[in-house]
């Protein structure tokens, strides 16, 4: 069956998912076991069938272009779509012959906020591995081997950890609907009217944010700081205060109405959450189960936040024409 001229050249597309992932045609090569070259060659077919660039070209790794990234938010969801159907198709015989335990260890607030709300989908498919959740905000260097999986904030380089991005952590200024009725934010300097929430491992946020929205010098009404972020961003739910919020942790709380983000850009990005697994662990079933799971939950796109920034824009543009 000849192949359909609208579709793109399929070995590229995931190519571009791996390199996209991973920032890098070396580690994306790993990843499908092929070389480096392989990839770029699968990069440049897929820029050329295209007609745009997807990748600025580093002196380490590469960097998404704009085209690049609103591509890989469909493959991402296509290939989650893809990913989802097989394993209805192949999940129940092959899961239940998937045993053992997995010890993830995990930030407060990812557990939290990210992975708990999810989890219910993993046991659903592997009812056989027991999944034990700790949590701490300690490099993982300092917990020895009392895990299997850790998720962490920015890369920890050590002897036998293998390191991979799990998500990026984008970063806007989210709030509670109500208190912007007395009180709107349309521009950044709005802000200054507004009760700043900050967390103590993420003090130096706000002022990189408003340095980027061109505020550098912002004084808000007051600042409120809580030890840990998921109390900060609870904080925000209860109408507190506006906090800089991590778009994967917010986004059921987007979708349900309790957050909401007034301004849609500038994102601020934090380091990437990582997905770090010792290397005598990875051929383990379980948790080769669980780290595929887990990279498919997290390349899944935010719905809701895209949606919300997108209804934003659109009604900032009619504000414009019509002023």
């Amino acid at each position: 069956m000849a192949a359909d001229p609208e579709l793109p050249p399929l070995n590229a597309i995931r190519a571009f998912e791996a390199a996209a992932r991973r920032g890098s045609f070396v580690e994306a090569a790993k990843d499908l076991n092929v070389t480096h070259w392989a990839v770029g060659k699968q990069i440049r077919l897929l820029e050329d069938w295209l007609g745009v660039p997807l990748f600025e070209r580093r002196t380490r790794g590469v960097a998404l272009t704009d085209q690049g990234a609103d591509l890989l938010t469909d493959v991402s969801s296509a290939l989650s779509r893809l990913t989802s159907a097989t394993s209805r198709l192949r999940g129940p015989a092959s899961a239940r012959r998937v045993s053992g335990v997995v010890r993830v260890n995990v930030l407060p607030s990812v557990a939290l906020r990210w992975l708990l709300p999810r989890l219910a989908k993993f046991q659903d498919e592997y009812s056989s591995v027991e999944v034990k959740v700790t949590t701490t905000s300690r490099k993982l260097r300092y917990v020895g081997t009392a895990f299997d999986i850790g998720i962490r904030t920015g890369a920890e380089r050590g002897s036998g950890i293998q390191c991979e991005t799990l998500m990026a952590d984008r970063r806007l200024p989210v709030c509670a609907p109500r208190i912007l009725r007395d009180r709107p934010v349309e521009t950044a300097l709005d802000l200054r009217r507004h009760v700043l929430l900050h967390s103590t491992t993420t003090r130096p946020a706000w002022p990189q944010w408003c340095a980027a929205a061109g505020v550098p010098n912002l004084t808000p009404a007051r600042d409120l700081e809580f030890d840990h972020v998921y109390l900060q961003l609870q904080a925000a739910v209860d109408g507190l205060g506006v906090a800089l919020g991590s778009l994967p942790l917010i986004e059921s709380d987007i979708a349900a109405g309790r957050l909401i983000c007034p301004l849609p850009a500038p994102e601020w990005r934090a380091d990437d959450y990582q997905l770090l697994i010792p290397e005598d662990r990875l051929r383990d079933p379980a948790i080769k189960a669980f780290r595929t799971w887990i990279l498919a939950e997290a390349a899944k796109p935010l719905a809701a936040v895209e949606r919300t920034s997108r209804e934003n824009r659109t009604t900032r543009g009619r504000s414009k024409t019509g002023s």
